[in-house]
């Protein structure tokens, strides 16, 4: 049978009572998000506008008939390492109002390597939409908080021949430190950059570690160096743009982009 997409409320903006670390509110930001189509059925997430809402996967395709998805969105890195009491906030809503039985985890993980291989932690929230806009304001403290790294991961699954499910202004809301009460570690000179074998890192104080990343926040490399005059080599790194991370034994933290020739 052939559905038609029906008009849904416009999805209501969230406010947050405490500081706000990162928004996904319309198709561009949702557009730096990764899409992993598990089933292979080539229809998985995408970052677009439809009804009011900016990131969207389907359970039916009006020219194929009934789709099974099980298809991940996954945020770009989260940096939570000086937040507590963290909340994670969304709008969602079945795109079909007469086809509402849409089911949906969310994850909050460190790590992406089990979750892109089908192997999946505790849900933070989990349920099958029904008629309306819903709003959810989801406690992720026990697993975000005081995190360097983390990762929003919707899956849509376990459903078929419904129609779709989108989403809408999400959020990562919390009691965060100031930069100013974060950190007063500073880098005094980073050379050569862009680099070819080392980069010469020299900070204001002593590091307990350093780290190397991806820009997408993936973990490379972390030596434990005690000291402020760093040596990174970069040699086996592909060209590109990376950061480097320093932690003092505070919990002080400074993270900055360089270049690999």
């Amino acid at each position: 049978m052939k559905k038609t997409l029906l008009s849904v409320v416009a999805l209501l903006g969230l406010t947050a009572a405490t500081a706000q670390v990162y928004t996904a509110n319309d198709s561009t930001a949702f557009a730096e998000w990764t899409a992993y189509d598990l089933d292979l059925d080539g229809a998985g997430f995408s970052a677009a506008t439809t009804n009011g809402t900016s990131a969207t996967s389907y359970s039916y395709d009006n020219a194929t008939g009934a789709l099974t998805p099980d298809n991940l969105f996954i945020s770009p890195a989260i940096d939570l390492s000086t937040g507590s009491n963290v909340m994670l906030n969304f709008d969602v809503t079945a795109l079909d109002q007469s086809w509402v039985s849409e089911n949906y985890a969310v994850y909050i993980v460190t790590d992406l390597v089990a979750i892109v291989t089908g192997t999946f932690p505790t849900a933070v929230h989990e349920e099958v939409v029904v008629a309306g806009l819903l709003t959810r304001n989801i406690d992720v403290s026990a697993v975000a908080d005081g995190e360097a790294t983390v990762y929003v991961v919707i899956r849509h699954y376990n459903c078929t021949d419904m129609f779709g499910i989108g989403f809408n202004n999400l959020s990562i809301t919390g009691d965060f430190l100031s930069v100013e009460e974060a950190s007063s570690l500073e880098v005094l000179s980073a050379y050569p950059n862009p680099s070819t074998d080392v980069l010469n890192v020299t900070f204001n104080s002593n590091v307990e570690t350093v780290s190397i990343l991806s820009l997408d926040g993936k973990l490379i490399s972390n030596e434990v160096v005690n000291a402020n005059n760093v040596t990174l080599k970069v040699a086996n790194l592909a060209s590109g743009v990376y950061f480097y991370e320093a932690i003092t034994t505070e919990g002080n933290k400074l993270r900055n982009k360089f270049i690999k020739k």
